[in-house]
């Protein structure tokens, strides 16, 4: 993933994204072009793991064990 080739004009939802592995994937994808969706319980970490993404990166607090919780952050994406 070095170059945004791959993933500019493109969206990806990233569980855990508040930090651990579910970060750097996040981190990754938005240096290659993708906007980013962190996902993750805890809202606070996760809007601040957003944050330390900038732009392309925006932060939604869901329990994706929860399939409400999933269709709202799929609705929530398609939104943005």
């Amino acid at each position: 993933m070095s170059n945004g080739a791959g993933f500019d004009g493109r969206v990806a939802i990233v569980t855990g994204g508040a930090g651990g592995i579910g970060l750097a994937v996040g981190r990754r994808l938005a240096a290659a072009g993708a906007r980013v969706v962190l996902v993750d319980m805890r809202r606070d970490a996760v809007s601040e793991a957003a944050a330390s993404l900038g732009q392309r990166a925006t932060a939604i607090q869901a329990d994706v064990s929860s399939a409400a919780d999933v269709e709202g952050l799929v609705a929530r994406t398609l939104e943005r």
